[in-house]
């Protein structure tokens, strides 16, 4: 389900007539149909349907969204929207960061699929709403709650077990509820194991002539519950993943841990006026060693915070105000046994402030942030977006907004190859886009975008970083889906790109530049459900220079799922049906075909 981006497996008709709450784009819920800005929502059964095996195999097939590979299940996989980098890319589990300080990057590649109930895309520039990072949108990852039990039950229980070839199994036990008390819950225990595959190829630095396996136990849990005064909430997510890989002499796995976790309560002054205060804690943390002997290097990240906020809804005959605002630190800390940093901890807070008219056909919102971070000082970022429905079911929208990264800690102080006079990389964003819901069975958004980035951070001829001119990327998405039966829907996507160093007029390195995907769904029979979907890739520039390229690309998938009974469902999916030969990074070979079988029981 999505709007903004009409991209999905499956057309439901009630998501027409039934509000799609979102959070993600100015960080309060707000129905998804008065959105300024391009916004995508992935809900748990179009993650269920999809062939997908990974979060990011999952994504890549998203208008606006970008995966590089440095090989199969458990390598570190890059994720960007709209051109930027990985690091310009905010990436949240459950609203919480839950990035390296360090790398400045988030390891997806340890959320197991099975965990999440939904996923939020909110592209352009919304540091307006959440400070660093980000400049290209935010992903954030919703773990699965108390919510889902079919026929109104108060409690139920899920377990899945699968296998894949090549050689791999999964499993998820889950339970989720609300008890007499009040109290919802939701947790559940996910493990995986695959054989892999060797990641690299023979003329690759760093080759192993080996196949690279994945090994990951993950836990989720979510609470919350009700009060006369308002509502207690909390959750956490845990994974341990062991992965093996080719690139280093001297280290060949790595031990990674993900946990992101938050607390907090919800205080009802009135009908129309609410605050919360949260305390949050995320901690990521790698292991680099060579063939089962530890603590060769060690890499962790602890990000400790607090957010107070507090909204207040003000209506009158015409219209409805929306006024909300909040303050927010974090303490960063990095500790590593492989070098010594200048600078080892940093303290970063902001205070933001947000406005939403809502006038008949007409909304507007806008906001203002300003962030101080104890390294480099002070930044002020804003936005405003505006969307008219100028006739039934046609939406024109436009929005504004400015963007910062702060420098990571390896940009900084990493000795030898570090510059800790950086500036932080600063940008502008527009947006203008048209949703169309053409009749109930037929849907159609465009969006066109340009981003400015400044004092964008690369590397010079010594690998040392240091702030350069500026780039620009402007682009273009367009997707449509369309119902032609009871038994048939189709849908499309396309993404045009342009991301140029200004400085150069060459195409900035690593950057998709065009993609578009063909799906259609299948259902002959209320218990069977078929898919396929169809991903071009056209071909990147890998040097500043351009004058090499990943060659382009072309993935089918499919999948099949067969519900036994209400409780029971089957489902079969190969991913890269046709097994491609390509890469996303030069040098680290993506999946090749992989089928796979699994089983799912509710009680």
């Amino acid at each position: 389900m999505t709007s903004g981006n009409a991209h999905g497996q499956q057309v439901e008709q009630e998501a027409v007539l039934e509000p799609i709450v979102i959070s993600a784009p100015l960080r309060r819920e707000a129905d998804i149909a008065t959105a300024t800005s391009s916004v995508t929502v992935i809900d748990e059964a179009e993650i269920r349907a999809s062939a997908a095996s990974d979060l990011a195999s999952l994504l890549r097939s998203y208008p606006g969204v970008s995966i590089a590979t440095f090989g199969g299940f458990g390598s570190n996989a890059e994720v960007t929207l709209r051109g930027v980098s990985p690091t310009q890319t905010l990436v949240l589990i459950n609203g919480v960061r839950a990035s390296s300080a360090t790398s400045g990057t988030t390891s997806i590649f340890n959320v197991p699929l099975e965990s999440i109930s939904r996923i939020e895309i909110a592209k352009g520039a919304h540091s307006a709403q959440y400070g660093s990072d980000a400049i290209g949108g935010v992903i954030n990852i919703i773990t699965k709650d108390g919510s889902g039990c079919p026929d109104g039950k108060d409690h139920c229980s899920t377990v899945t077990v699968g296998v894949e070839h090549p050689w791999g199994a999964s499993g998820r036990v889950e339970t989720r509820g609300k008890t007499d008390g009040g109290l919802n819950y939701g947790f559940g225990i996910t493990g995986r194991g695959t054989r892999g595959y060797d990641f690299t190829g023979p003329t690759s630095w760093g080759h192993e002539p080996d196949d690279d396996g994945f090994r990951q136990g993950s836990f989720d849990l979510r609470l919350s519950q009700d009060f006369d005064w308002g509502r207690l909430y909390a959750d956490g997510f845990y994974a341990r993943g062991m992965s093996e890989f080719d690139a280093f002499p001297d280290s060949n796995e790595a031990r990674t841990v993900t946990f992101a976790g938050k607390v907090g309560a919800q205080i009802n002054h009135s009908d129309d006026w609410f605050s919360r205060i949260e305390v949050s804690n995320a901690i990521d943390d790698a292991r680099n060693h060579r063939d089962g002997v530890p603590g060769h290097e060690d890499y962790r990240t602890v990000r400790s915070g607090v957010l107070l906020t507090t909204q207040k809804t003000l209506k009158t005959d015409l219209a409805e105000h929306v006024f909300s605002g909040g303050v927010e630190a974090y303490r960063e800390q990095i500790d590593t046994n492989v070098v010594s940093y200048a600078v080892e901890d940093r303290t970063l807070a902001g205070i933001f402030g947000q406005y939403a008219l809502s006038m008949g056909s007409f909304n507007v919102d806008a906001g203002l942030r300003h962030d101080y971070n104890e390294q480099f000082g002070e930044a002020t970022t804003y936005n405003l977006g505006a969307r008219y429905e100028l006739m039934e079911g046609l939406s024109a929208r436009a929005s504004f907004g400015t963007g910062f990264r702060a420098p990571t800690f390896n940009d900084l102080y990493y000795p030898g190859w570090s510059n800790p006079n950086l500036l932080p990389e600063r940008s502008k964003s527009v947006e203008a886009g048209l949703a169309w819901q053409i009749d109930p069975d037929t849907s159609l958004d465009v969006a066109i975008y340009r981003t400015w980035i400044s004092e964008a951070i690369a590397l010079d001829a010594s690998y040392l970083p240091y702030n350069i001119g500026s780039a620009r990327i402007s682009g273009i998405e367009a997707t449509m889906s369309h119902r032609i039966n009871e038994s048939w829907t189709v849908n499309g996507s396309l993404d045009l790109r342009q991301p140029r160093d200004q400085d150069t007029g060459n195409d900035i390195p690593n950057r998709e530049r065009f993609k578009g995907s063909i799906g259609a769904v299948y259902t002959p029979t209320e218990s069977l459900t078929l898919s396929a979907n169809l991903l071009y890739v056209a071909s990147r520039y890998i040097d500043a220079s351009n004058t090499r390229k990943l060659p382009d690309f072309v993935t089918m998938d499919f999948a099949a799922t067969y519900d036994v009974d209400e409780q029971s469902q089957w489902k079969l999916a190969v991913l890269n049906a046709f097994d491609e030969d390509y890469s996303t990074r030069e040098g680290f070979r993506a999946p090749g075909r992989t089928i796979s079988l699994s089983v799912s029981r509710q009680f």
